[in-house]
């Protein structure tokens, strides 16, 4: 093996090992950097540092190669069986379907939006590939944010300006969701909204059985194996696993979802740290217009979600659940909840991780869209 590869591969596994480690360390400083500079931005950006200060080349090695066809699989595998289905009835039809809303409007807007604004500017022929991943980021995190990404070929210096907005927009927005729910009570008497927040408990601790994490690690990796070496194409595998991956993961009763979202999320962390090798910092670049447009988009998305959060007459707490499980995530939107009730957190936690499960094939939508204007 050339020294290239097993430089990048030691640069690659040394900052993964240091960002998962710091993002542990329990000091305010630390915690503070990391809410502005999140891990997986973190990840992204110290091998590019690394690889601009050293002037490395390490954009063409084979662990580019190796994580596309191990790496993604598995950790998409193991990201879409943490999911359980029969948690979903905590959350009720009404939130349910305000939180799909969501979902929906983040993908088609874009979509809208796009036609606005490549009549009027032909920049957004080539930006518009840059809003594919951000659809993934804000409905389903990390994991859908990179497959999507090698979905539509987005080049690396657009894809560090989708991670610096994206970032930027999230932390606003998260401040001004926490502002609305805590005034939730004044809202639902503004608004004469009735209709009180069911909290079981035995729905809530219905899950449990004894789980066995090593069968289902040893499961996981051999389904994983299994479809690798059929060698379907890359999306291919993307729906395979993801479809297989939610049907295992609540079929066996044993299974482990703890386990599989901590293997999924050290594969997130991992594949951003191989992808900041192929960073470039001399074409970087910030576009006035795609920044626009994700204020524009994200500001329609609030509307729409007060909207329906009103014509549903469910409590107003539901709106800002419903959004941040979408733009946030698994530790963000239980967060956001506990501001309200902390009663809250496990509908929230299964709304992020159902807004985690759908994020890639909501983006597969905005893409079809989007291309059937160019």
């Amino acid at each position: 093996m050339s020294e290239s590869n097993l430089l990048g591969i030691f640069i690659a596994l040394s900052v993964s090992i240091f960002v998962m480690m710091i993002a542990k360390y329990e000091n305010k400083i630390v915690q503070k950097i990391l809410h502005w500079l999140p891990a997986i931005l973190l990840t992204f950006l110290i091998p590019g540092v690394l690889s601009f200060v050293f002037d490395l080349s390490l954009e063409n090695i084979v662990l580019h190669d190796w994580s596309k066809a191990y790496i993604y699989p598995i950790t998409i595998f193991c990201i879409m069986s943490s999911m359980s289905l029969a948690q979903l009835k905590i959350v009720g039809l009404k939130p349910l379907i305000l939180f799909f809303i969501g979902s929906f409007t983040i993908a088609v807007i874009p979509a809208l939006l796009f036609m606005l604004y490549y009549l009027g500017n032909e920049q957004m022929a080539d930006l518009w590939k840059g809003i594919i991943p951000i659809v993934g980021s804000w409905i389903g995190g990390s994991s859908s944010m990179l497959v999507l990404k090698e979905y539509v070929a987005v080049r690396e210096d657009l894809f560090l300006s989708v991670l610096l907005l994206d970032n930027m927009i999230q932390n606003i927005v998260m401040i001004f969701l926490f502002q609305i729910i805590r005034r939730t009570d004044e809202y639902n008497q503004k608004f004469n909204i009735s209709q009180p927040i069911s909290f079981s408990e035995k729905e809530q601790n219905q899950n449990r059985i004894q789980k066995n994490p090593y069968l289902s690690v040893l499961i996981a990796v051999g389904l994983t194996a299994l479809v690798v070496a059929m060698e379907f194409s890359f999306i291919t595998n993307v729906i395979i696993l993801s479809i297989t991956g939610l049907v295992v993961g609540n079929v066996f009763r044993f299974w482990s979802f703890d386990i599989n979202l901590k293997i999924g999320s050290v594969g997130i962390i991992l594949i951003m740290s191989i992808l900041g090798l192929k960073l470039k910092f001399n074409d970087f670049e910030l576009p006035m217009i795609l920044i626009l447009f994700m204020i524009n988009w994200m500001i329609i998305n609030i509307a729409v979600i007060a909207f329906f959060n009103y014509k549903l007459k469910i409590s107003m707490a539901w709106g800002p659940i419903a959004m941040m499980a979408n733009i946030g995530g698994i530790s963000t939107s239980p967060a956001l909840a506990s501001a309200y009730d902390q009663r809250l957190m496990p509908h929230a936690v299964v709304l992020a991780i159902v807004s985690m499960a759908t994020g890639t094939f909501w983006g597969f939508l905005t893409t079809l869209l989007i291309e059937s204007q160019l």
